[in-house]
């Protein structure tokens, strides 16, 4: 439970002030009471408190007056003035004053108790408010993006680059990865800030509303438009539209999609007026666009339209210490969340995340730490606090089986560069006999991006298919 306030009570009736001292001291509050409002102002100078409640009507100094005073010189200080001439146009002076309530004579006291109470919950809510935009402020993210390696900062230079071009993105990226901070970036960095943001997850759409979604429709257009109804297209004029997830937009929609970006215009169902919209598109993928296109699961035509300006989102798995990176910054998001300490991770804890391939991606390594932070009792999360499914050990507390084992008993030194190359291409040899010696389906094998895996075969300038594989595609 947070600490209760420190209240001033001002008035210049005794009687008053007794009462509501002995009332508000019982139901846990700090109070002391003075009579007047300059007694109230030099109080005020020793500072510590919270909340004056002052009557309207005193001599010399009103609580009007007061009010200003206060708001004036200790702006912290919330107030609450009572009055028994209480009016409309009187409260409403005093609201537009600063005052942050207003009560009338007679009343009885658990009333004030609900003022009080419903003071505490604004004074709290704007400290975590206050307390986060502190954090947010000297936090090692990139807007609401957070990471120091080389591929982060590509990501970061690219969304520089493209802030303000009012060409359509395409951010390609494993799911999990953060593709909608990338897009909301984009709109915060770009000329479009102070207009609208509008996200649409194209996956979640009923195939039978994919129009409508997108453009609007008219009343009476099908059963239940019941009203005319504006499209994502339309409520995001001048300012940014998402499509997440573009690649689960059914063809019908995709060529109707495509016009819109050409031509600038949208028509809702049910209608026959063309609707000028000037929307910056940012669409997101979870998969390769080019292989769909191959498939026949997405319109060529669209495609080229949508790739001019790309962003690649790396996982989780490619970007080295960004993984202690992200997870201290999920640690310091959830200890504001739960007004708590932030937890620190041990070396050991720090090692298994580091290990961790993270399917899931940055999202997964939020949720494991939500869980490791549920079960750690203490100020360090240690190994045995992370998920189970991340330690990978059996009972007995041993290491589980490793895909390789290394034999260096019979050696006395060791070229790094050369070892990790070697391996390199043992995996990519794998890979490219499991795939077939296709290479889309090698990198897939991988967990790589087509482009990162064809950059390492031709890194040495090496060909790394197979013979045996590459006298088969002969074949």
């Amino acid at each position: 439970m947070s600490e209760r306030l420190r209240v001033m009570v001002v008035d210049d009736d005794r009687l008053n002030r007794v009462t509501m001292l002995q009332q508000m001291l019982q139901d846990g509050y700090v109070v002391t009471t003075v009579e007047n409002a300059f007694q109230a102002l030099e109080q005020l100078e020793t500072g510590g408190w919270d909340a004056v409640v002052t009557d309207m009507r005193m001599p010399t100094m009103d609580g009007l007056e007061l009010l200003r005073s206060i708001k004036a010189r200790f702006p912290d200080v919330d107030v609450i003035l009572i009055t028994a001439y209480g009016s409309v146009e009187t409260a409403v002076t005093a609201m537009q004053e600063g005052a942050a309530d207003y009560l009338t004579k007679p009343f009885r006291f658990p009333e004030l108790v609900f003022r009080l109470h419903k003071l505490e919950e604004a004074r709290a809510a704007r400290q975590e408010i206050s307390t986060l935009h502190a954090f947010l402020d000297n936090a090692p993210s990139y807007y609401g993006l957070v990471g120091h390696s080389s591929l982060m900062k590509n990501v970061y230079e690219r969304i520089r680059n493209f802030a303000a071009n009012v060409a359509p993105v395409l951010v390609e990226g494993e799911t999990g990865t953060g593709k909608e901070l990338v897009a909301r970036a984009l709109h915060l960095q770009g000329g479009r800030a102070k207009e609208p943001f509008v996200a649409l997850s194209c996956g979640s759409i009923p195939r039978e509303l994919a129009e409508s979604e997108l453009f609007g429709h008219e009343k009476g257009a099908f059963t239940n438009a019941i009203q005319r109804r504006k499209g994502n297209f339309e409520r995001a004029h001048r300012g940014t539209l998402l499509l997440d997830d573009v690649d689960d937009l059914p063809l019908e929609m995709q060529v109707k999609l495509l016009r819109v970006l050409q031509e600038g215009t949208i028509v809702r169902v049910g209608g026959g007026e063309e609707i000028a919209v000037d929307v910056r598109v940012v669409a997101t993928t979870k998969q390769s666009l080019d292989k769909l296109v191959a498939e026949g699961r997405f319109r060529d035509d669209l495609f080229y339209r949508l790739r001019g300006l790309e962003i690649h989102l790396p996982p989780l798995r490619e970007r080295g210490d960004d993984v202690l990176l992200v997870a201290r910054h999920f640690l310091d998001l959830l200890a504001i969340r739960d007004r708590s300490e932030p937890k620190r991770l041990s070396a050991d804890a720090s090692e298994i995340l580091c290990r961790h391939n993270w399917p899931g991606n940055v999202r997964e390594l939020r949720r494991a730490l939500e869980s490791a932070c549920v079960v750690c009792h203490g100020a360090e999360i240690s190994a045995q606090d992370v998920p189970e499914y991340l330690r990978q050990v059996d009972l007995g507390g041993r290491a589980s089986a490793s895909l390789f084992t290394l034999h260096l008993d019979r050696s006395q030194s060791l070229h790094f560069n050369e070892q990790v190359e070697r391996f390199e291409d043992a995996l990519i040899q794998w890979a490219l006999t499991k795939a077939g010696g296709q290479q889309l389906h090698a990198a897939e094998l991988l967990n790589l991006p087509r482009t990162t895996f064809q950059s390492k075969i031709g890194r040495h300038g090496k060909n790394r298919i197979p013979a045996q594989v590459a006298a088969e595609n002969q074949a």
